[in-house]
């Protein structure tokens, strides 16, 4: 009978061991995602430019592990230059990742279309740590 009570001592303090280290893990920083901020003004063919780019944007970033965060929408500039009126926000699990997006076959294709239908600025930012 007293070894049953050891055996769950045991095992209690054993799980609790295992759930706080659990707990220390998920509250140790990680990798930083990265975030891909593209900044277009379509100056070009819109047509052209929604068939040939922004139809084809998303399935460059998937296999990537990449997605949408902002993709459109409103737009106010508050402080300093004005931003150009179409904002895209993509996250990647890090830093590397979106810089291999970026430099991937099918995204370069596809880029040579919105920079030449459009005035644009895109850059990495690199996130905190979770």
């Amino acid at each position: 009978m007293i070894e049953t009570y050891y055996a769950a001592a045991l095992a209690a303090i054993f799980g609790a061991a295992v759930g706080a280290a659990a707990v220390a893990a998920r509250k140790s920083p990680g990798t930083p995602k990265a975030y891909i901020v593209t900044e277009v003004d379509v100056t070009g063919d819109m047509a052209v430019f929604q068939r040939d780019y922004a139809a084809h944007a998303q399935g460059t970033i998937e296999p990537f592990g990449g997605r949408y965060l902002v993709r459109g929408g409103r737009v106010e500039g508050v402080e300093g230059a004005p931003p150009k009126p179409r904002i895209v926000i993509s996250v990647f699990d890090s830093f590397e990742k979106a810089q291999a997006w970026r430099k991937s076959p099918a995204y370069v294709k596809i880029a040579a279309v919105r920079e030449r239908e459009a005035k644009s600025r895109q850059y990495i930012v690199e996130g905190v740590a979770e």
